[in-house]
């Protein structure tokens, strides 16, 4: 029989890991890191022009395209900044469907793996057995899978293969 307490998870409890909230002001946080990269970049390239080369046309003309191009990449860090955040919402979402999944799966198959002692025919106790094992180890190794693996892969090496068994029935 198999021990269901996964790595990082208490008996009858969700996993002991944080897993961080999102923040409630991060559009605030977006549109400060966005418009100070702009305002570095401005500055940067002002600076630049006054140090190498001092007399490069007029000024007003220069500022314009000075702040023409601060506010392209004011709006390109805000994209990415927007495209993080989104893509660790996602990732934070994923992580808890898996914690939730792990933990009401073990859950449940407690009392199945607790009944197979009160049963006296081995075939089944077998079967029971390897049903359990196989959920257990797809919970430990396929639930939280980080990458997803190539086509041919899929259910090839590595991943365990059971044959089809027969439940026989009470009579």
């Amino acid at each position: 029989m198999t021990n269901f307490q996964a790595p990082g998870t208490k008996q009858g409890f969700a996993p002991t890991r944080s897993i961080a909230p999102a923040r409630a002001n991060s559009w605030r946080a977006i549109v400060v890191i966005a418009f100070g990269v702009g305002l570095v970049s401005f500055l940067s390239t002002e600076l630049m022009h006054y140090w190498l080369v001092p007399d490069l046309g007029r000024n007003r003309e220069r500022l314009l395209a000075e702040a023409v191009s601060a506010l392209v990449v004011t709006c390109l860090v805000a994209r990415l900044a927007y495209l993080a955040r989104r893509q660790q919402r996602l990732t934070l979402a994923r992580m808890q469907v898996i914690a939730e999944m792990n933990h009401h799966i073990r859950n449940a198959l407690a009392p199945i793996a607790l009944s197979v002692d009160a049963i006296e025919n081995q075939q089944l106790i077998q079967i029971i057995s390897d049903g359990v094992d196989r959920i257990d180890w797809a919970l430990r190794e396929i639930l939280p899978r980080e990458t997803p693996l190539a086509e041919g892969m899929r259910f090839g090496p590595g991943v365990p293969v059971t044959k089809q068994v027969s439940v026989p029935r009470p009579r």
